[in-house]
């Protein structure tokens, strides 16, 4: 199987990245922070053209840090009492498959389906066909590994492509969803006359999306915050050393072992900025959490009119 950190990641992966957030082509090593809090109308405008490879070469970049530290479903979810993340995760996938009205023997189209840790969960449990579209070809690579490893390659299948045009043909879908992706579209009335376009008369359609409800038993963003004391508090151990990785002391005493790294020549440079990288997205998360104006978890369901 495909290993998840896939060969010369780091330093090429990183170096593809940056080279959209510089003003300096000749170095792509380091976080151009000008370019990227005091960007132009004109810069923003040329990412946003691009945003299909920006997006594909950022998840190049992540994707295997993801898995490592997060696992196999990249969204978070509503916290369960007395269950870990990852438990959380699957039942709530179970949950959102009800809410999608998806039922045995279905087409399923999942937009943004990243290595497909949602698509596996949701196939196995209603025994759907699933087809997954993501932009990125490393997601195709590794998550049709997994799907074979967990004996799902019959049920769910990956597919490179973009949202705007998808390639599959008018009304042949029973059902589509999107966990987490939809926002990221840089033309989302485009996306979803293509969604529409592919499904079939009265098929429903269900997007959870970034916006949430107040009454939890934990905040959604104790793990990106890197709070230890709800991780002991709400599963216990099972959640603990995810979330201990994302704390601030252990995340100095990681960036101080591997400049030293850096420092005997053990490790290239590049390492560095890409922690820096994952960490301001991470506390960035978790930040717009506690300060009330930001949810991953906006669920909405739609149906296609009927002929």
């Amino acid at each position: 199987m495909a290993s998840h950190i896939p060969a010369g990641y780091a330093e090429d992966r990183l170096h593809r990245y940056l080279a959209h957030w510089t003003r300096d082509p000749s170095n792509v090593r380091k976080l151009d922070v000008d370019a990227i809090s005091w960007s132009t109308a004109d810069e923003r405008l040329a990412r946003q053209k691009n945003a299909c490879q920006v997006g594909s070469d950022y998840y190049d970049l992540v994707t295997p840090l993801y898995e490592q530290g997060w696992g196999q479903q990249f969204h978070y979810t509503p916290l369960r009492p007395g269950l870990s993340i990852r438990e959380s995760m699957t039942a709530y996938e179970k949950t959102f498959a009800e809410i999608a009205r998806l039922e045995k023997g279905m087409r399923v189209l999942d937009l943004g389906c990243g290595i497909g840790g949602p698509a596996r969960t949701i196939a196995s449990t209603i025994e759907c066909e699933i087809v997954g579209i993501t932009n990125n070809a490393w997601h195709v690579e590794r998550g049709t590994a997994l799907n074979k490893e967990a004996g799902l390659d019959k049920l769910v299948s990956l597919v490179h492509g973009d949202f705007l045009k998808l390639p599959f043909p008018d009304e042949s879908f029973d059902a589509a969803y999107s966990v987490e992706s939809l926002c990221y579209a840089p033309d989302p009335a485009q996306v979803y006359l293509e969604i529409k376009r592919v499904l079939k008369p009265g098929a429903p359609f269900t997007f959870h999306d970034f916006a949430m409800t107040e009454n939890e038993p934990a905040p959604w963003y104790y793990g990106p915050g890197g709070n230890i004391w709800w991780a002991w508090r709400t599963p216990g151990w099972p959640d603990f050393w995810k979330v201990f990785k994302m704390w601030e002391p252990f995340r100095g005493c990681a960036h101080a072992f591997y400049r030293l790294l850096i420092l005997l020549g053990r490790t290239p440079p590049e390492v560095s900025t890409l922690m820096d990288t994952m960490w301001y997205c991470t506390k960035g998360v978790a930040k717009g959490g506690k300060m009330g104006i930001f949810t991953p978890m906006y669920v909405f369901v739609c149906r296609k009119p009927g002929q």
